[in-house]
């Protein structure tokens, strides 16, 4: 029971830190109205693909209208989709995008609020001197343009990360944000501030003036009806009762109020906490039947916003690449379509000056027109090509992510459960313990087909000692009454190549080991790497009964024209020679990728 009591204390404070502290992120805002087709509709119908999707159409017809001023803004709100994602790459390179424009085109306030947001994303990945430097920037704008909505921004950002890195200079910009809220009279910017003083003072144990903040700040939500203000106001009260008057009856009643508030799930940051919460104040109040149901409820809360945000996350990812793709497609059939119509104008203007060429030009024409189509072909087959290795390197990474979710995530939960039921042991009667023993060894039996289904998804042996250990493994494993795969390598124990070209290799010889089982009828296999002229080579021989390798078409049933497109798109070259009742042998060649 220490230890259980420890790690909810552990938690509780982890919940205070990461949920209740609102400076300027609580009170960002997508700069639009609710309307049937915004940023901010997809978002409240919780549709972040769709979201992400207008942004990009709306920035793109903004740019090419150049309406570059609407043009930051959707960009601003577009780095805000993907910072839900938690995808900080691509938040900080759309916002880089904007910051070109706004500069450009000396937009002041949209340079400061680019900057802003630039800020505060350093902010959050911990580079708190670039973070202060573009933070600063924007304030250094706000004051000149005597913005003060902005000005409360930028330091609410500063605040953050002051606060963040122990700074005696939080108390200052905590002030300041103050001084210019209350300038402004906007209520919700008021009880926000009054919130972050709550926190910071909670910070210095200062636990009268943090109850005076706090009780402020909850009284304007409440006076403005802002279900979120109040929920964080509950939250922060039934801390304040749990951790500084120990009302566990008190704390109690307040989770219970936000639960009731959320009916239906929504606000799913504030209703986990309040499960998490409301179960550490059962376990106090002696009620531990509603203590392991809430804490149950928490659980299950975590695991779906987790598992949402990832699918999601992967639809937007491929549905990008694929995406992409088409766009390059486009960008060259326009630029062919615009060459071919300046070609029929030429043509047309020396048909008329010189008649007598008139056949010369007609055929020069026709042949032209073939030169293009073939161009056409080439490029659509290409493009088939490319979407399909995007398609297949999306599940690749989604793989590996559900792999890595499964060992990192799922079986250090479980791991975790494991060492709460060893907590409650020692406080049962004989009968409860025999029921606790059941349910550790099914826990167990959970905890073991998770790491299976890990290692299956990625190899463990690939990824510790890489492509060559991976392969032989895989030999030996398949191998069978039925057929014998031999396994030989030319290369040094310890080469290594590159992590994700290993991975994609490993998977490509499994599905081509995978093929020779299921058609070949072969009884032996002999699978062969070497490096030959800077390049790793692949052979893969069968004694089996072969077929006819002029006839493979895009739609063959052995998957090989996916390999190719894999293959082909990682700068290699597959060869295949096979003949019916003569078996197959497939050589795969590829340029090195180095390990990094």
């Amino acid at each position: 029971m220490h230890f259980k009591k420890n790690t909810y204390k552990l938690l509780l404070a982890l919940f205070l830190v990461a949920s209740q502290f609102c400076f300027g992120f609580q009170s960002q805002s997508f700069g639009e109205k609710t309307k049937t087709d915004s940023v901010s509709y997809y978002i409240e119908k919780n549709n972040l693909i769709k979201a992400l999707d207008y942004a990009r159409k709306k920035s793109d017809y903004y740019l090419e209208t150049k309406n570059y001023a609407a043009y930051c803004d959707m960009m601003i709100q577009k780095s805000e989709v993907y910072r839900s994602f938690n995808d900080m790459v691509n938040t900080i390179k759309t916002l880089y995008e904007a910051r070109n424009i706004a500069e450009t085109n000396h937009l002041l306030e949209k340079q400061a609020l680019v900057y802003r947001g630039i800020g505060n994303i350093n902010g959050i990945i911990f580079e708190y001197t670039k973070g202060k430097k573009y933070l600063h920037k924007a304030n250094k704008i706000a004051l000149q343009l005597k913005n003060n909505d902005l000005l409360i921004k930028t330091n609410q950002g500063l605040t953050k990360i002051f606060f963040e890195t122990q700074s005696d200079s939080t108390l200052y910009y905590l002030n300041k944000v103050d001084f210019y809220t209350k300038k402004s009279k906007n209520l919700r910017d008021i009880a926000l501030n009054q919130n972050n003083f709550y926190n910071y003072y909670t910070s210095k144990n200062n636990n009268i003036k943090a109850k005076k903040h706090l009780d402020s700040s909850y009284t304007i939500a409440l006076k403005i009806g802002d279900k979120a203000l109040i929920a964080s106001g509950k939250n922060n009260l039934g801390v304040y009762y749990m951790t500084v008057e120990k009302d566990y009856e008190k704390s109690k009643q307040e989770y219970l109020d936000i639960i009731k508030m959320f009916p239906n799930g929504e606000n799913s940051m504030d209703l986990s906490q309040a499960y998490l919460n409301i179960s550490y104040a059962y376990e106090k109040l002696g009620d531990y039947k509603n203590a392991y149901s809430y804490n149950n409820k928490y659980l299950d809360l975590l695991d779906e916003k987790n598992a949402n945000l990832y699918k999601s996350n992967q639809e937007i990812e491929i549905k990008y690449a694929i995406n992409k793709v088409e766009n390059e497609f486009k960008e060259k059939e326009k630029a062919i379509l615009e060459k071919q119509e300046k070609n029929q104008k030429l043509l047309l203007l020396f048909a008329s000056l010189f008649i007598l060429a008139g056949f010369i030009f007609y055929f020069y024409y026709q042949n032209l027109l073939l030169k293009q189509k073939g161009k056409l072909k080439d490029i659509d087959t290409k493009l088939q090509y490319k979407i399909i290795s995007a398609t297949l390197d999306g599940q690749d990474e989604e793989r590996n992510k559900i792999s890595a979710v499964l060992h990192d995530h799922v079986s250090a939960v479980l791991s975790s459960v494991g060492l709460h039921l060893s907590a409650f042991e020692s406080s049962l009667t004989k009968e409860q313990v025999t029921d606790l023993k059941k349910t550790r060894a099914l826990l167990k039996d959970a905890h073991d087909k998770v790491r299976d289904l890990s290692h299956e998804l990625v190899p463990p042996l690939l990824v510790k000692f890489g492509l060559q250990f991976a392969l032989k493994d895989l030999c030996e494993n398949n191998t069978n009454s039925l057929v014998q795969f031999n396994f030989h390598s030319t290369l040094a124990n310890d080469r290594r190549f590159n992590g994700e070209f290993e991975t994609k290799m490993f998977f490509i010889v499994s599905e081509l080991l995978n093929n020779v089982m299921k058609h070949s009828k072969a009884s032996k296999s002999k699978l062969l790497l070497e490096e030959i002229d800077g390049k790793l080579v692949i052979t893969i021989e069968d004694n089996g009964i072969g077929f006819d390798s002029k006839n493979i078409s895009m739609s063959d049933g052995f998957g090989i024209t996916q390999i190719r497109a894999r293959i082909k798109n990682m700068q290699g070259d597959m060869k295949i020679k096979s003949k019916i009742g003569q078996g197959t042998t497939i050589i795969i060649k590829t340029l090195l990728h180095k390990a990094s």
